[in-house]
């Protein structure tokens, strides 16, 4: 069974299901599709209609945790939150104002889909510096990235954990976007995948299991298992991630003689 550490489920508080029903309905998807636990990530934009208190996140996760029971959907929903890149994350994760993934040594940060901020790199020290560990959100589907993917190299030599989406490998935002995706994906630049999804149909089981067929078959049985399985729970309890690179892709494994 799966982890997933990017998903928009809980209803009404971003641009993820409208109705506590169609939250129900994505959370048996997710069941159908092999995953057994996800982290709840609404969006916290500073300054715009999407900046949900944690009270709130926690408060409506505990009611979705009780329709979740009562239908009998054996899905386990841990906290979090999608935050957007901008200066003093660290401040605002030290004084409580946003989430981690699922109370841990995480934060989930999305970069803007063209260019990075200036100070990037200062907003990822200062996270680390406090303690806590940096999950880029799909850094395939930013612009600056996609056209520099030695930056992306730059955050993994420093510490930062890379998150892949699922809906890129499937073609959900285009060619390009697919394409720098598996391209950080083979260059050794991801650590884990997610669906970043935000409804029932944005996830379709049988074709989730084709995806992973693919993966296999270009990264190896041991390296698909580390992006959907060893270090999506490596974050779960806030363990070290492990990193892709250190995995040899299939061709380059020695063949008995």
């Amino acid at each position: 069974m799966m982890t997933d550490l990017h998903v928009h489920m809980l209803p009404r508080l971003d641009d993820g299901p409208a109705k506590l029903e169609e939250a129900l309905e994505m959370a048996a998807v997710y069941v159908a599709a092999g995953f057994s636990r996800v982290v709840a990530t609404p969006h916290w934009v500073a300054g715009s209609a999407w900046q949900p208190s944690p009270e709130k996140v926690l408060k409506w996760l505990a009611g979705f945790r009780r329709a979740l029971e009562k239908r009998e959907i054996a899905l386990e929903v841990a906290p979090g939150m999608e935050v957007a890149m901008t200066m003093g994350i660290s401040a605002l994760i030290e004084s409580g104002q946003v989430l981690t993934l699922n109370g841990g040594s995480y934060v989930l940060v999305e970069p803007p889909f063209q260019q990075l901020p200036v100070g990037w790199e200062q907003i990822l020290f200062e996270i680390s510096a406090v303690g806590y560990r940096v999950i880029i959100a799909h850094p395939e589907r930013c612009s600056h990235l996609a056209r520099e993917p030695e930056v992306i190299r730059e955050m993994v030599d420093m510490g930062v954990g890379i998150q892949i989406n699922w809906k890129s490998l499937l073609g959900r935002y285009g060619k390009d976007v697919r394409d720098t995706a598996w391209s950080f994906l083979e260059g050794g630049l991801a650590h884990c995948l997610a669906t970043d999804g935000h409804r029932p149909g944005d996830i379709n089981p049988e074709k989730l299991r084709r995806m992973k067929r693919a993966l296999t078959e270009r990264l190896g049985e041991a390296g698909t298992r580390l992006l959907v399985e060893e270090n999506p729970s490596r974050v779960w309890v806030g363990k070290p991630l492990e990193n892709l690179s250190s995995l040899k892709a299939p061709s380059q494994k020695k063949t008995r003689r």
